[in-house]
């Protein structure tokens, strides 16, 4: 990227109360960052993106000094950048709903555009926790998957660990700029992370590991990913907010079952109450999140209708909204346009089809189909 289209992008980055959403959307309606700031505000468009307070912004211009420290500081530590109009940049990652604008990151670039499964799980993990992580990832790598996960204390570790120690790659995600070291006790995992794998994050230097920010990377954790391996967690967990990012992008969330009186056991737990698949081993998660998300993936792709059963004209409206992961008959019956009551008829009938299946909590989705070879 040109020096001043980087510049310009962080300082847009560097005016308050613009997130990567606005940014990517100024910089499809303008054509480039400079472009941006060229127009100095005065254009105000139809579509809503310039508020009057951006337009103030805009028109004071970019803050050059500051913009120049960062990305100095960038070229000290030998960050390298990845914009949302890159070519390089992740496909899974730009479908989700609010990519990053920008990734830093530090190691290999290329393994972010891999086959990749995010592991997560409790910071102050129990033995049994260490020891399923660790097998899983090891697992995982054997199966030609990269770890993301987000380089804290307990379950990350042992993810990152493992799949390093397998000869496998892994990418972790920060919640902090690159140039602060958190934790610090895994300063030397992130440096054995950056020979075979990146260690990455949206955040400029200098932003220091403030709890507002781990929410907001746990979208990139599972952005990139194919799906989601919650491995132990509470219930009030970041685990469980990564969990509900996946959800949110369409992707699939694995749990591993724990101890029945561990506290730590119970978000995962609560997970596969809620329709979350159970997962023992690597062939389970490679068979769920991995073959599985692409065999579906292929099929939406090719829009095969002989694929497709043949139903009842309410019921086939329900079975393309219905989708591979829970949603409530509430919201299935608000999509339809139709009666709660006439939806569960209908639902019932499909599941002794065996096309859907419930799951506690009034939630229906499609049921899985068969995985094929082990």
């Amino acid at each position: 990227m040109r020096h001043g289209e980087l510049l310009c992008r962080i300082a847009l980055q560097l005016v308050p109360g613009v997130g990567s959403t606005t940014i990517n959307r100024l910089i499809d309606h303008f054509g480039s960052a400079e472009s941006v700031w060229d127009a100095g505000g005065e254009t105000e468009t139809d579509s809503g993106i310039i508020t009057p307070r951006l337009n103030k912004a805009l028109r004071k211009g970019p803050d050059r000094k500051k913009a120049e420290k960062i990305i100095e500081k960038l070229s000290a530590i030998g960050t390298w950048t990845m914009a949302y109009t890159d070519e390089t940049y992740p496909d899974l990652l730009r479908q989700i709903q609010n990519p990053p604008s920008m990734l830093f990151g530090l190691g290999d670039p290329s393994c972010l555009g891999e086959k990749c499964i995010a592991m997560v799980g409790s910071r102050r993990a129990s033995h049994y926790g260490m020891n399923a992580a660790r097998r899983l990832s090891a697992e995982l790598v054997d199966r030609g998957f990269t770890i993301v996960s987000g380089l804290a204390m307990g379950i990350d570790t042992a993810c990152h660990e493992a799949a390093l120690r397998a000869g496998g790659r892994t990418v972790a995600v920060t919640g902090c700029g690159l140039d602060i070291p958190y934790p610090r006790q895994n300063m030397k995992l992130s440096a054995e992370i950056q020979t075979n794998g990146a260690v990455i994050s949206e955040f400029l230097p200098g932003t220091a590991p403030e709890a507002k920010n781990f929410p907001i990377r746990n979208r990139i954790i599972s952005g990139l990913s194919l799906g989601v391996v919650v491995v132990e967690a509470s219930l009030k967990s970041g685990s469980l907010i990564t969990a509900a990012c996946a959800l949110d992008q369409g992707r699939d969330v694995v749990a591993v079952p724990g101890n029945i009186f561990s506290y730590k056991s119970r978000g995962a737990h609560w997970l596969i109450k809620q329709g979350a698949r159970l997962v023992e081993n690597g062939l389970d998660i490679a068979q769920e999140l991995g073959e599985g998300f692409q065999e579906r993936r292929g099929i939406a792709a090719a829009g095969d209708s002989e694929k497709k059963p043949e139903l009842p004209p309410e019921q086939k409206t329900i079975f393309d909204i219905l989708e591979h992961h829970p949603q409530h008959i509430d919201d299935i019956a608000q999509k339809c346009g139709l009666p709660v009551a006439h939806i569960s008829g209908h639902l019932l009938q499909m599941e002794l089809k065996e096309l859907v299946q419930s799951v506690p909590g009034q939630r229906y989705q499609l049921k899985q189909p068969p995985t094929g070879k082990p």
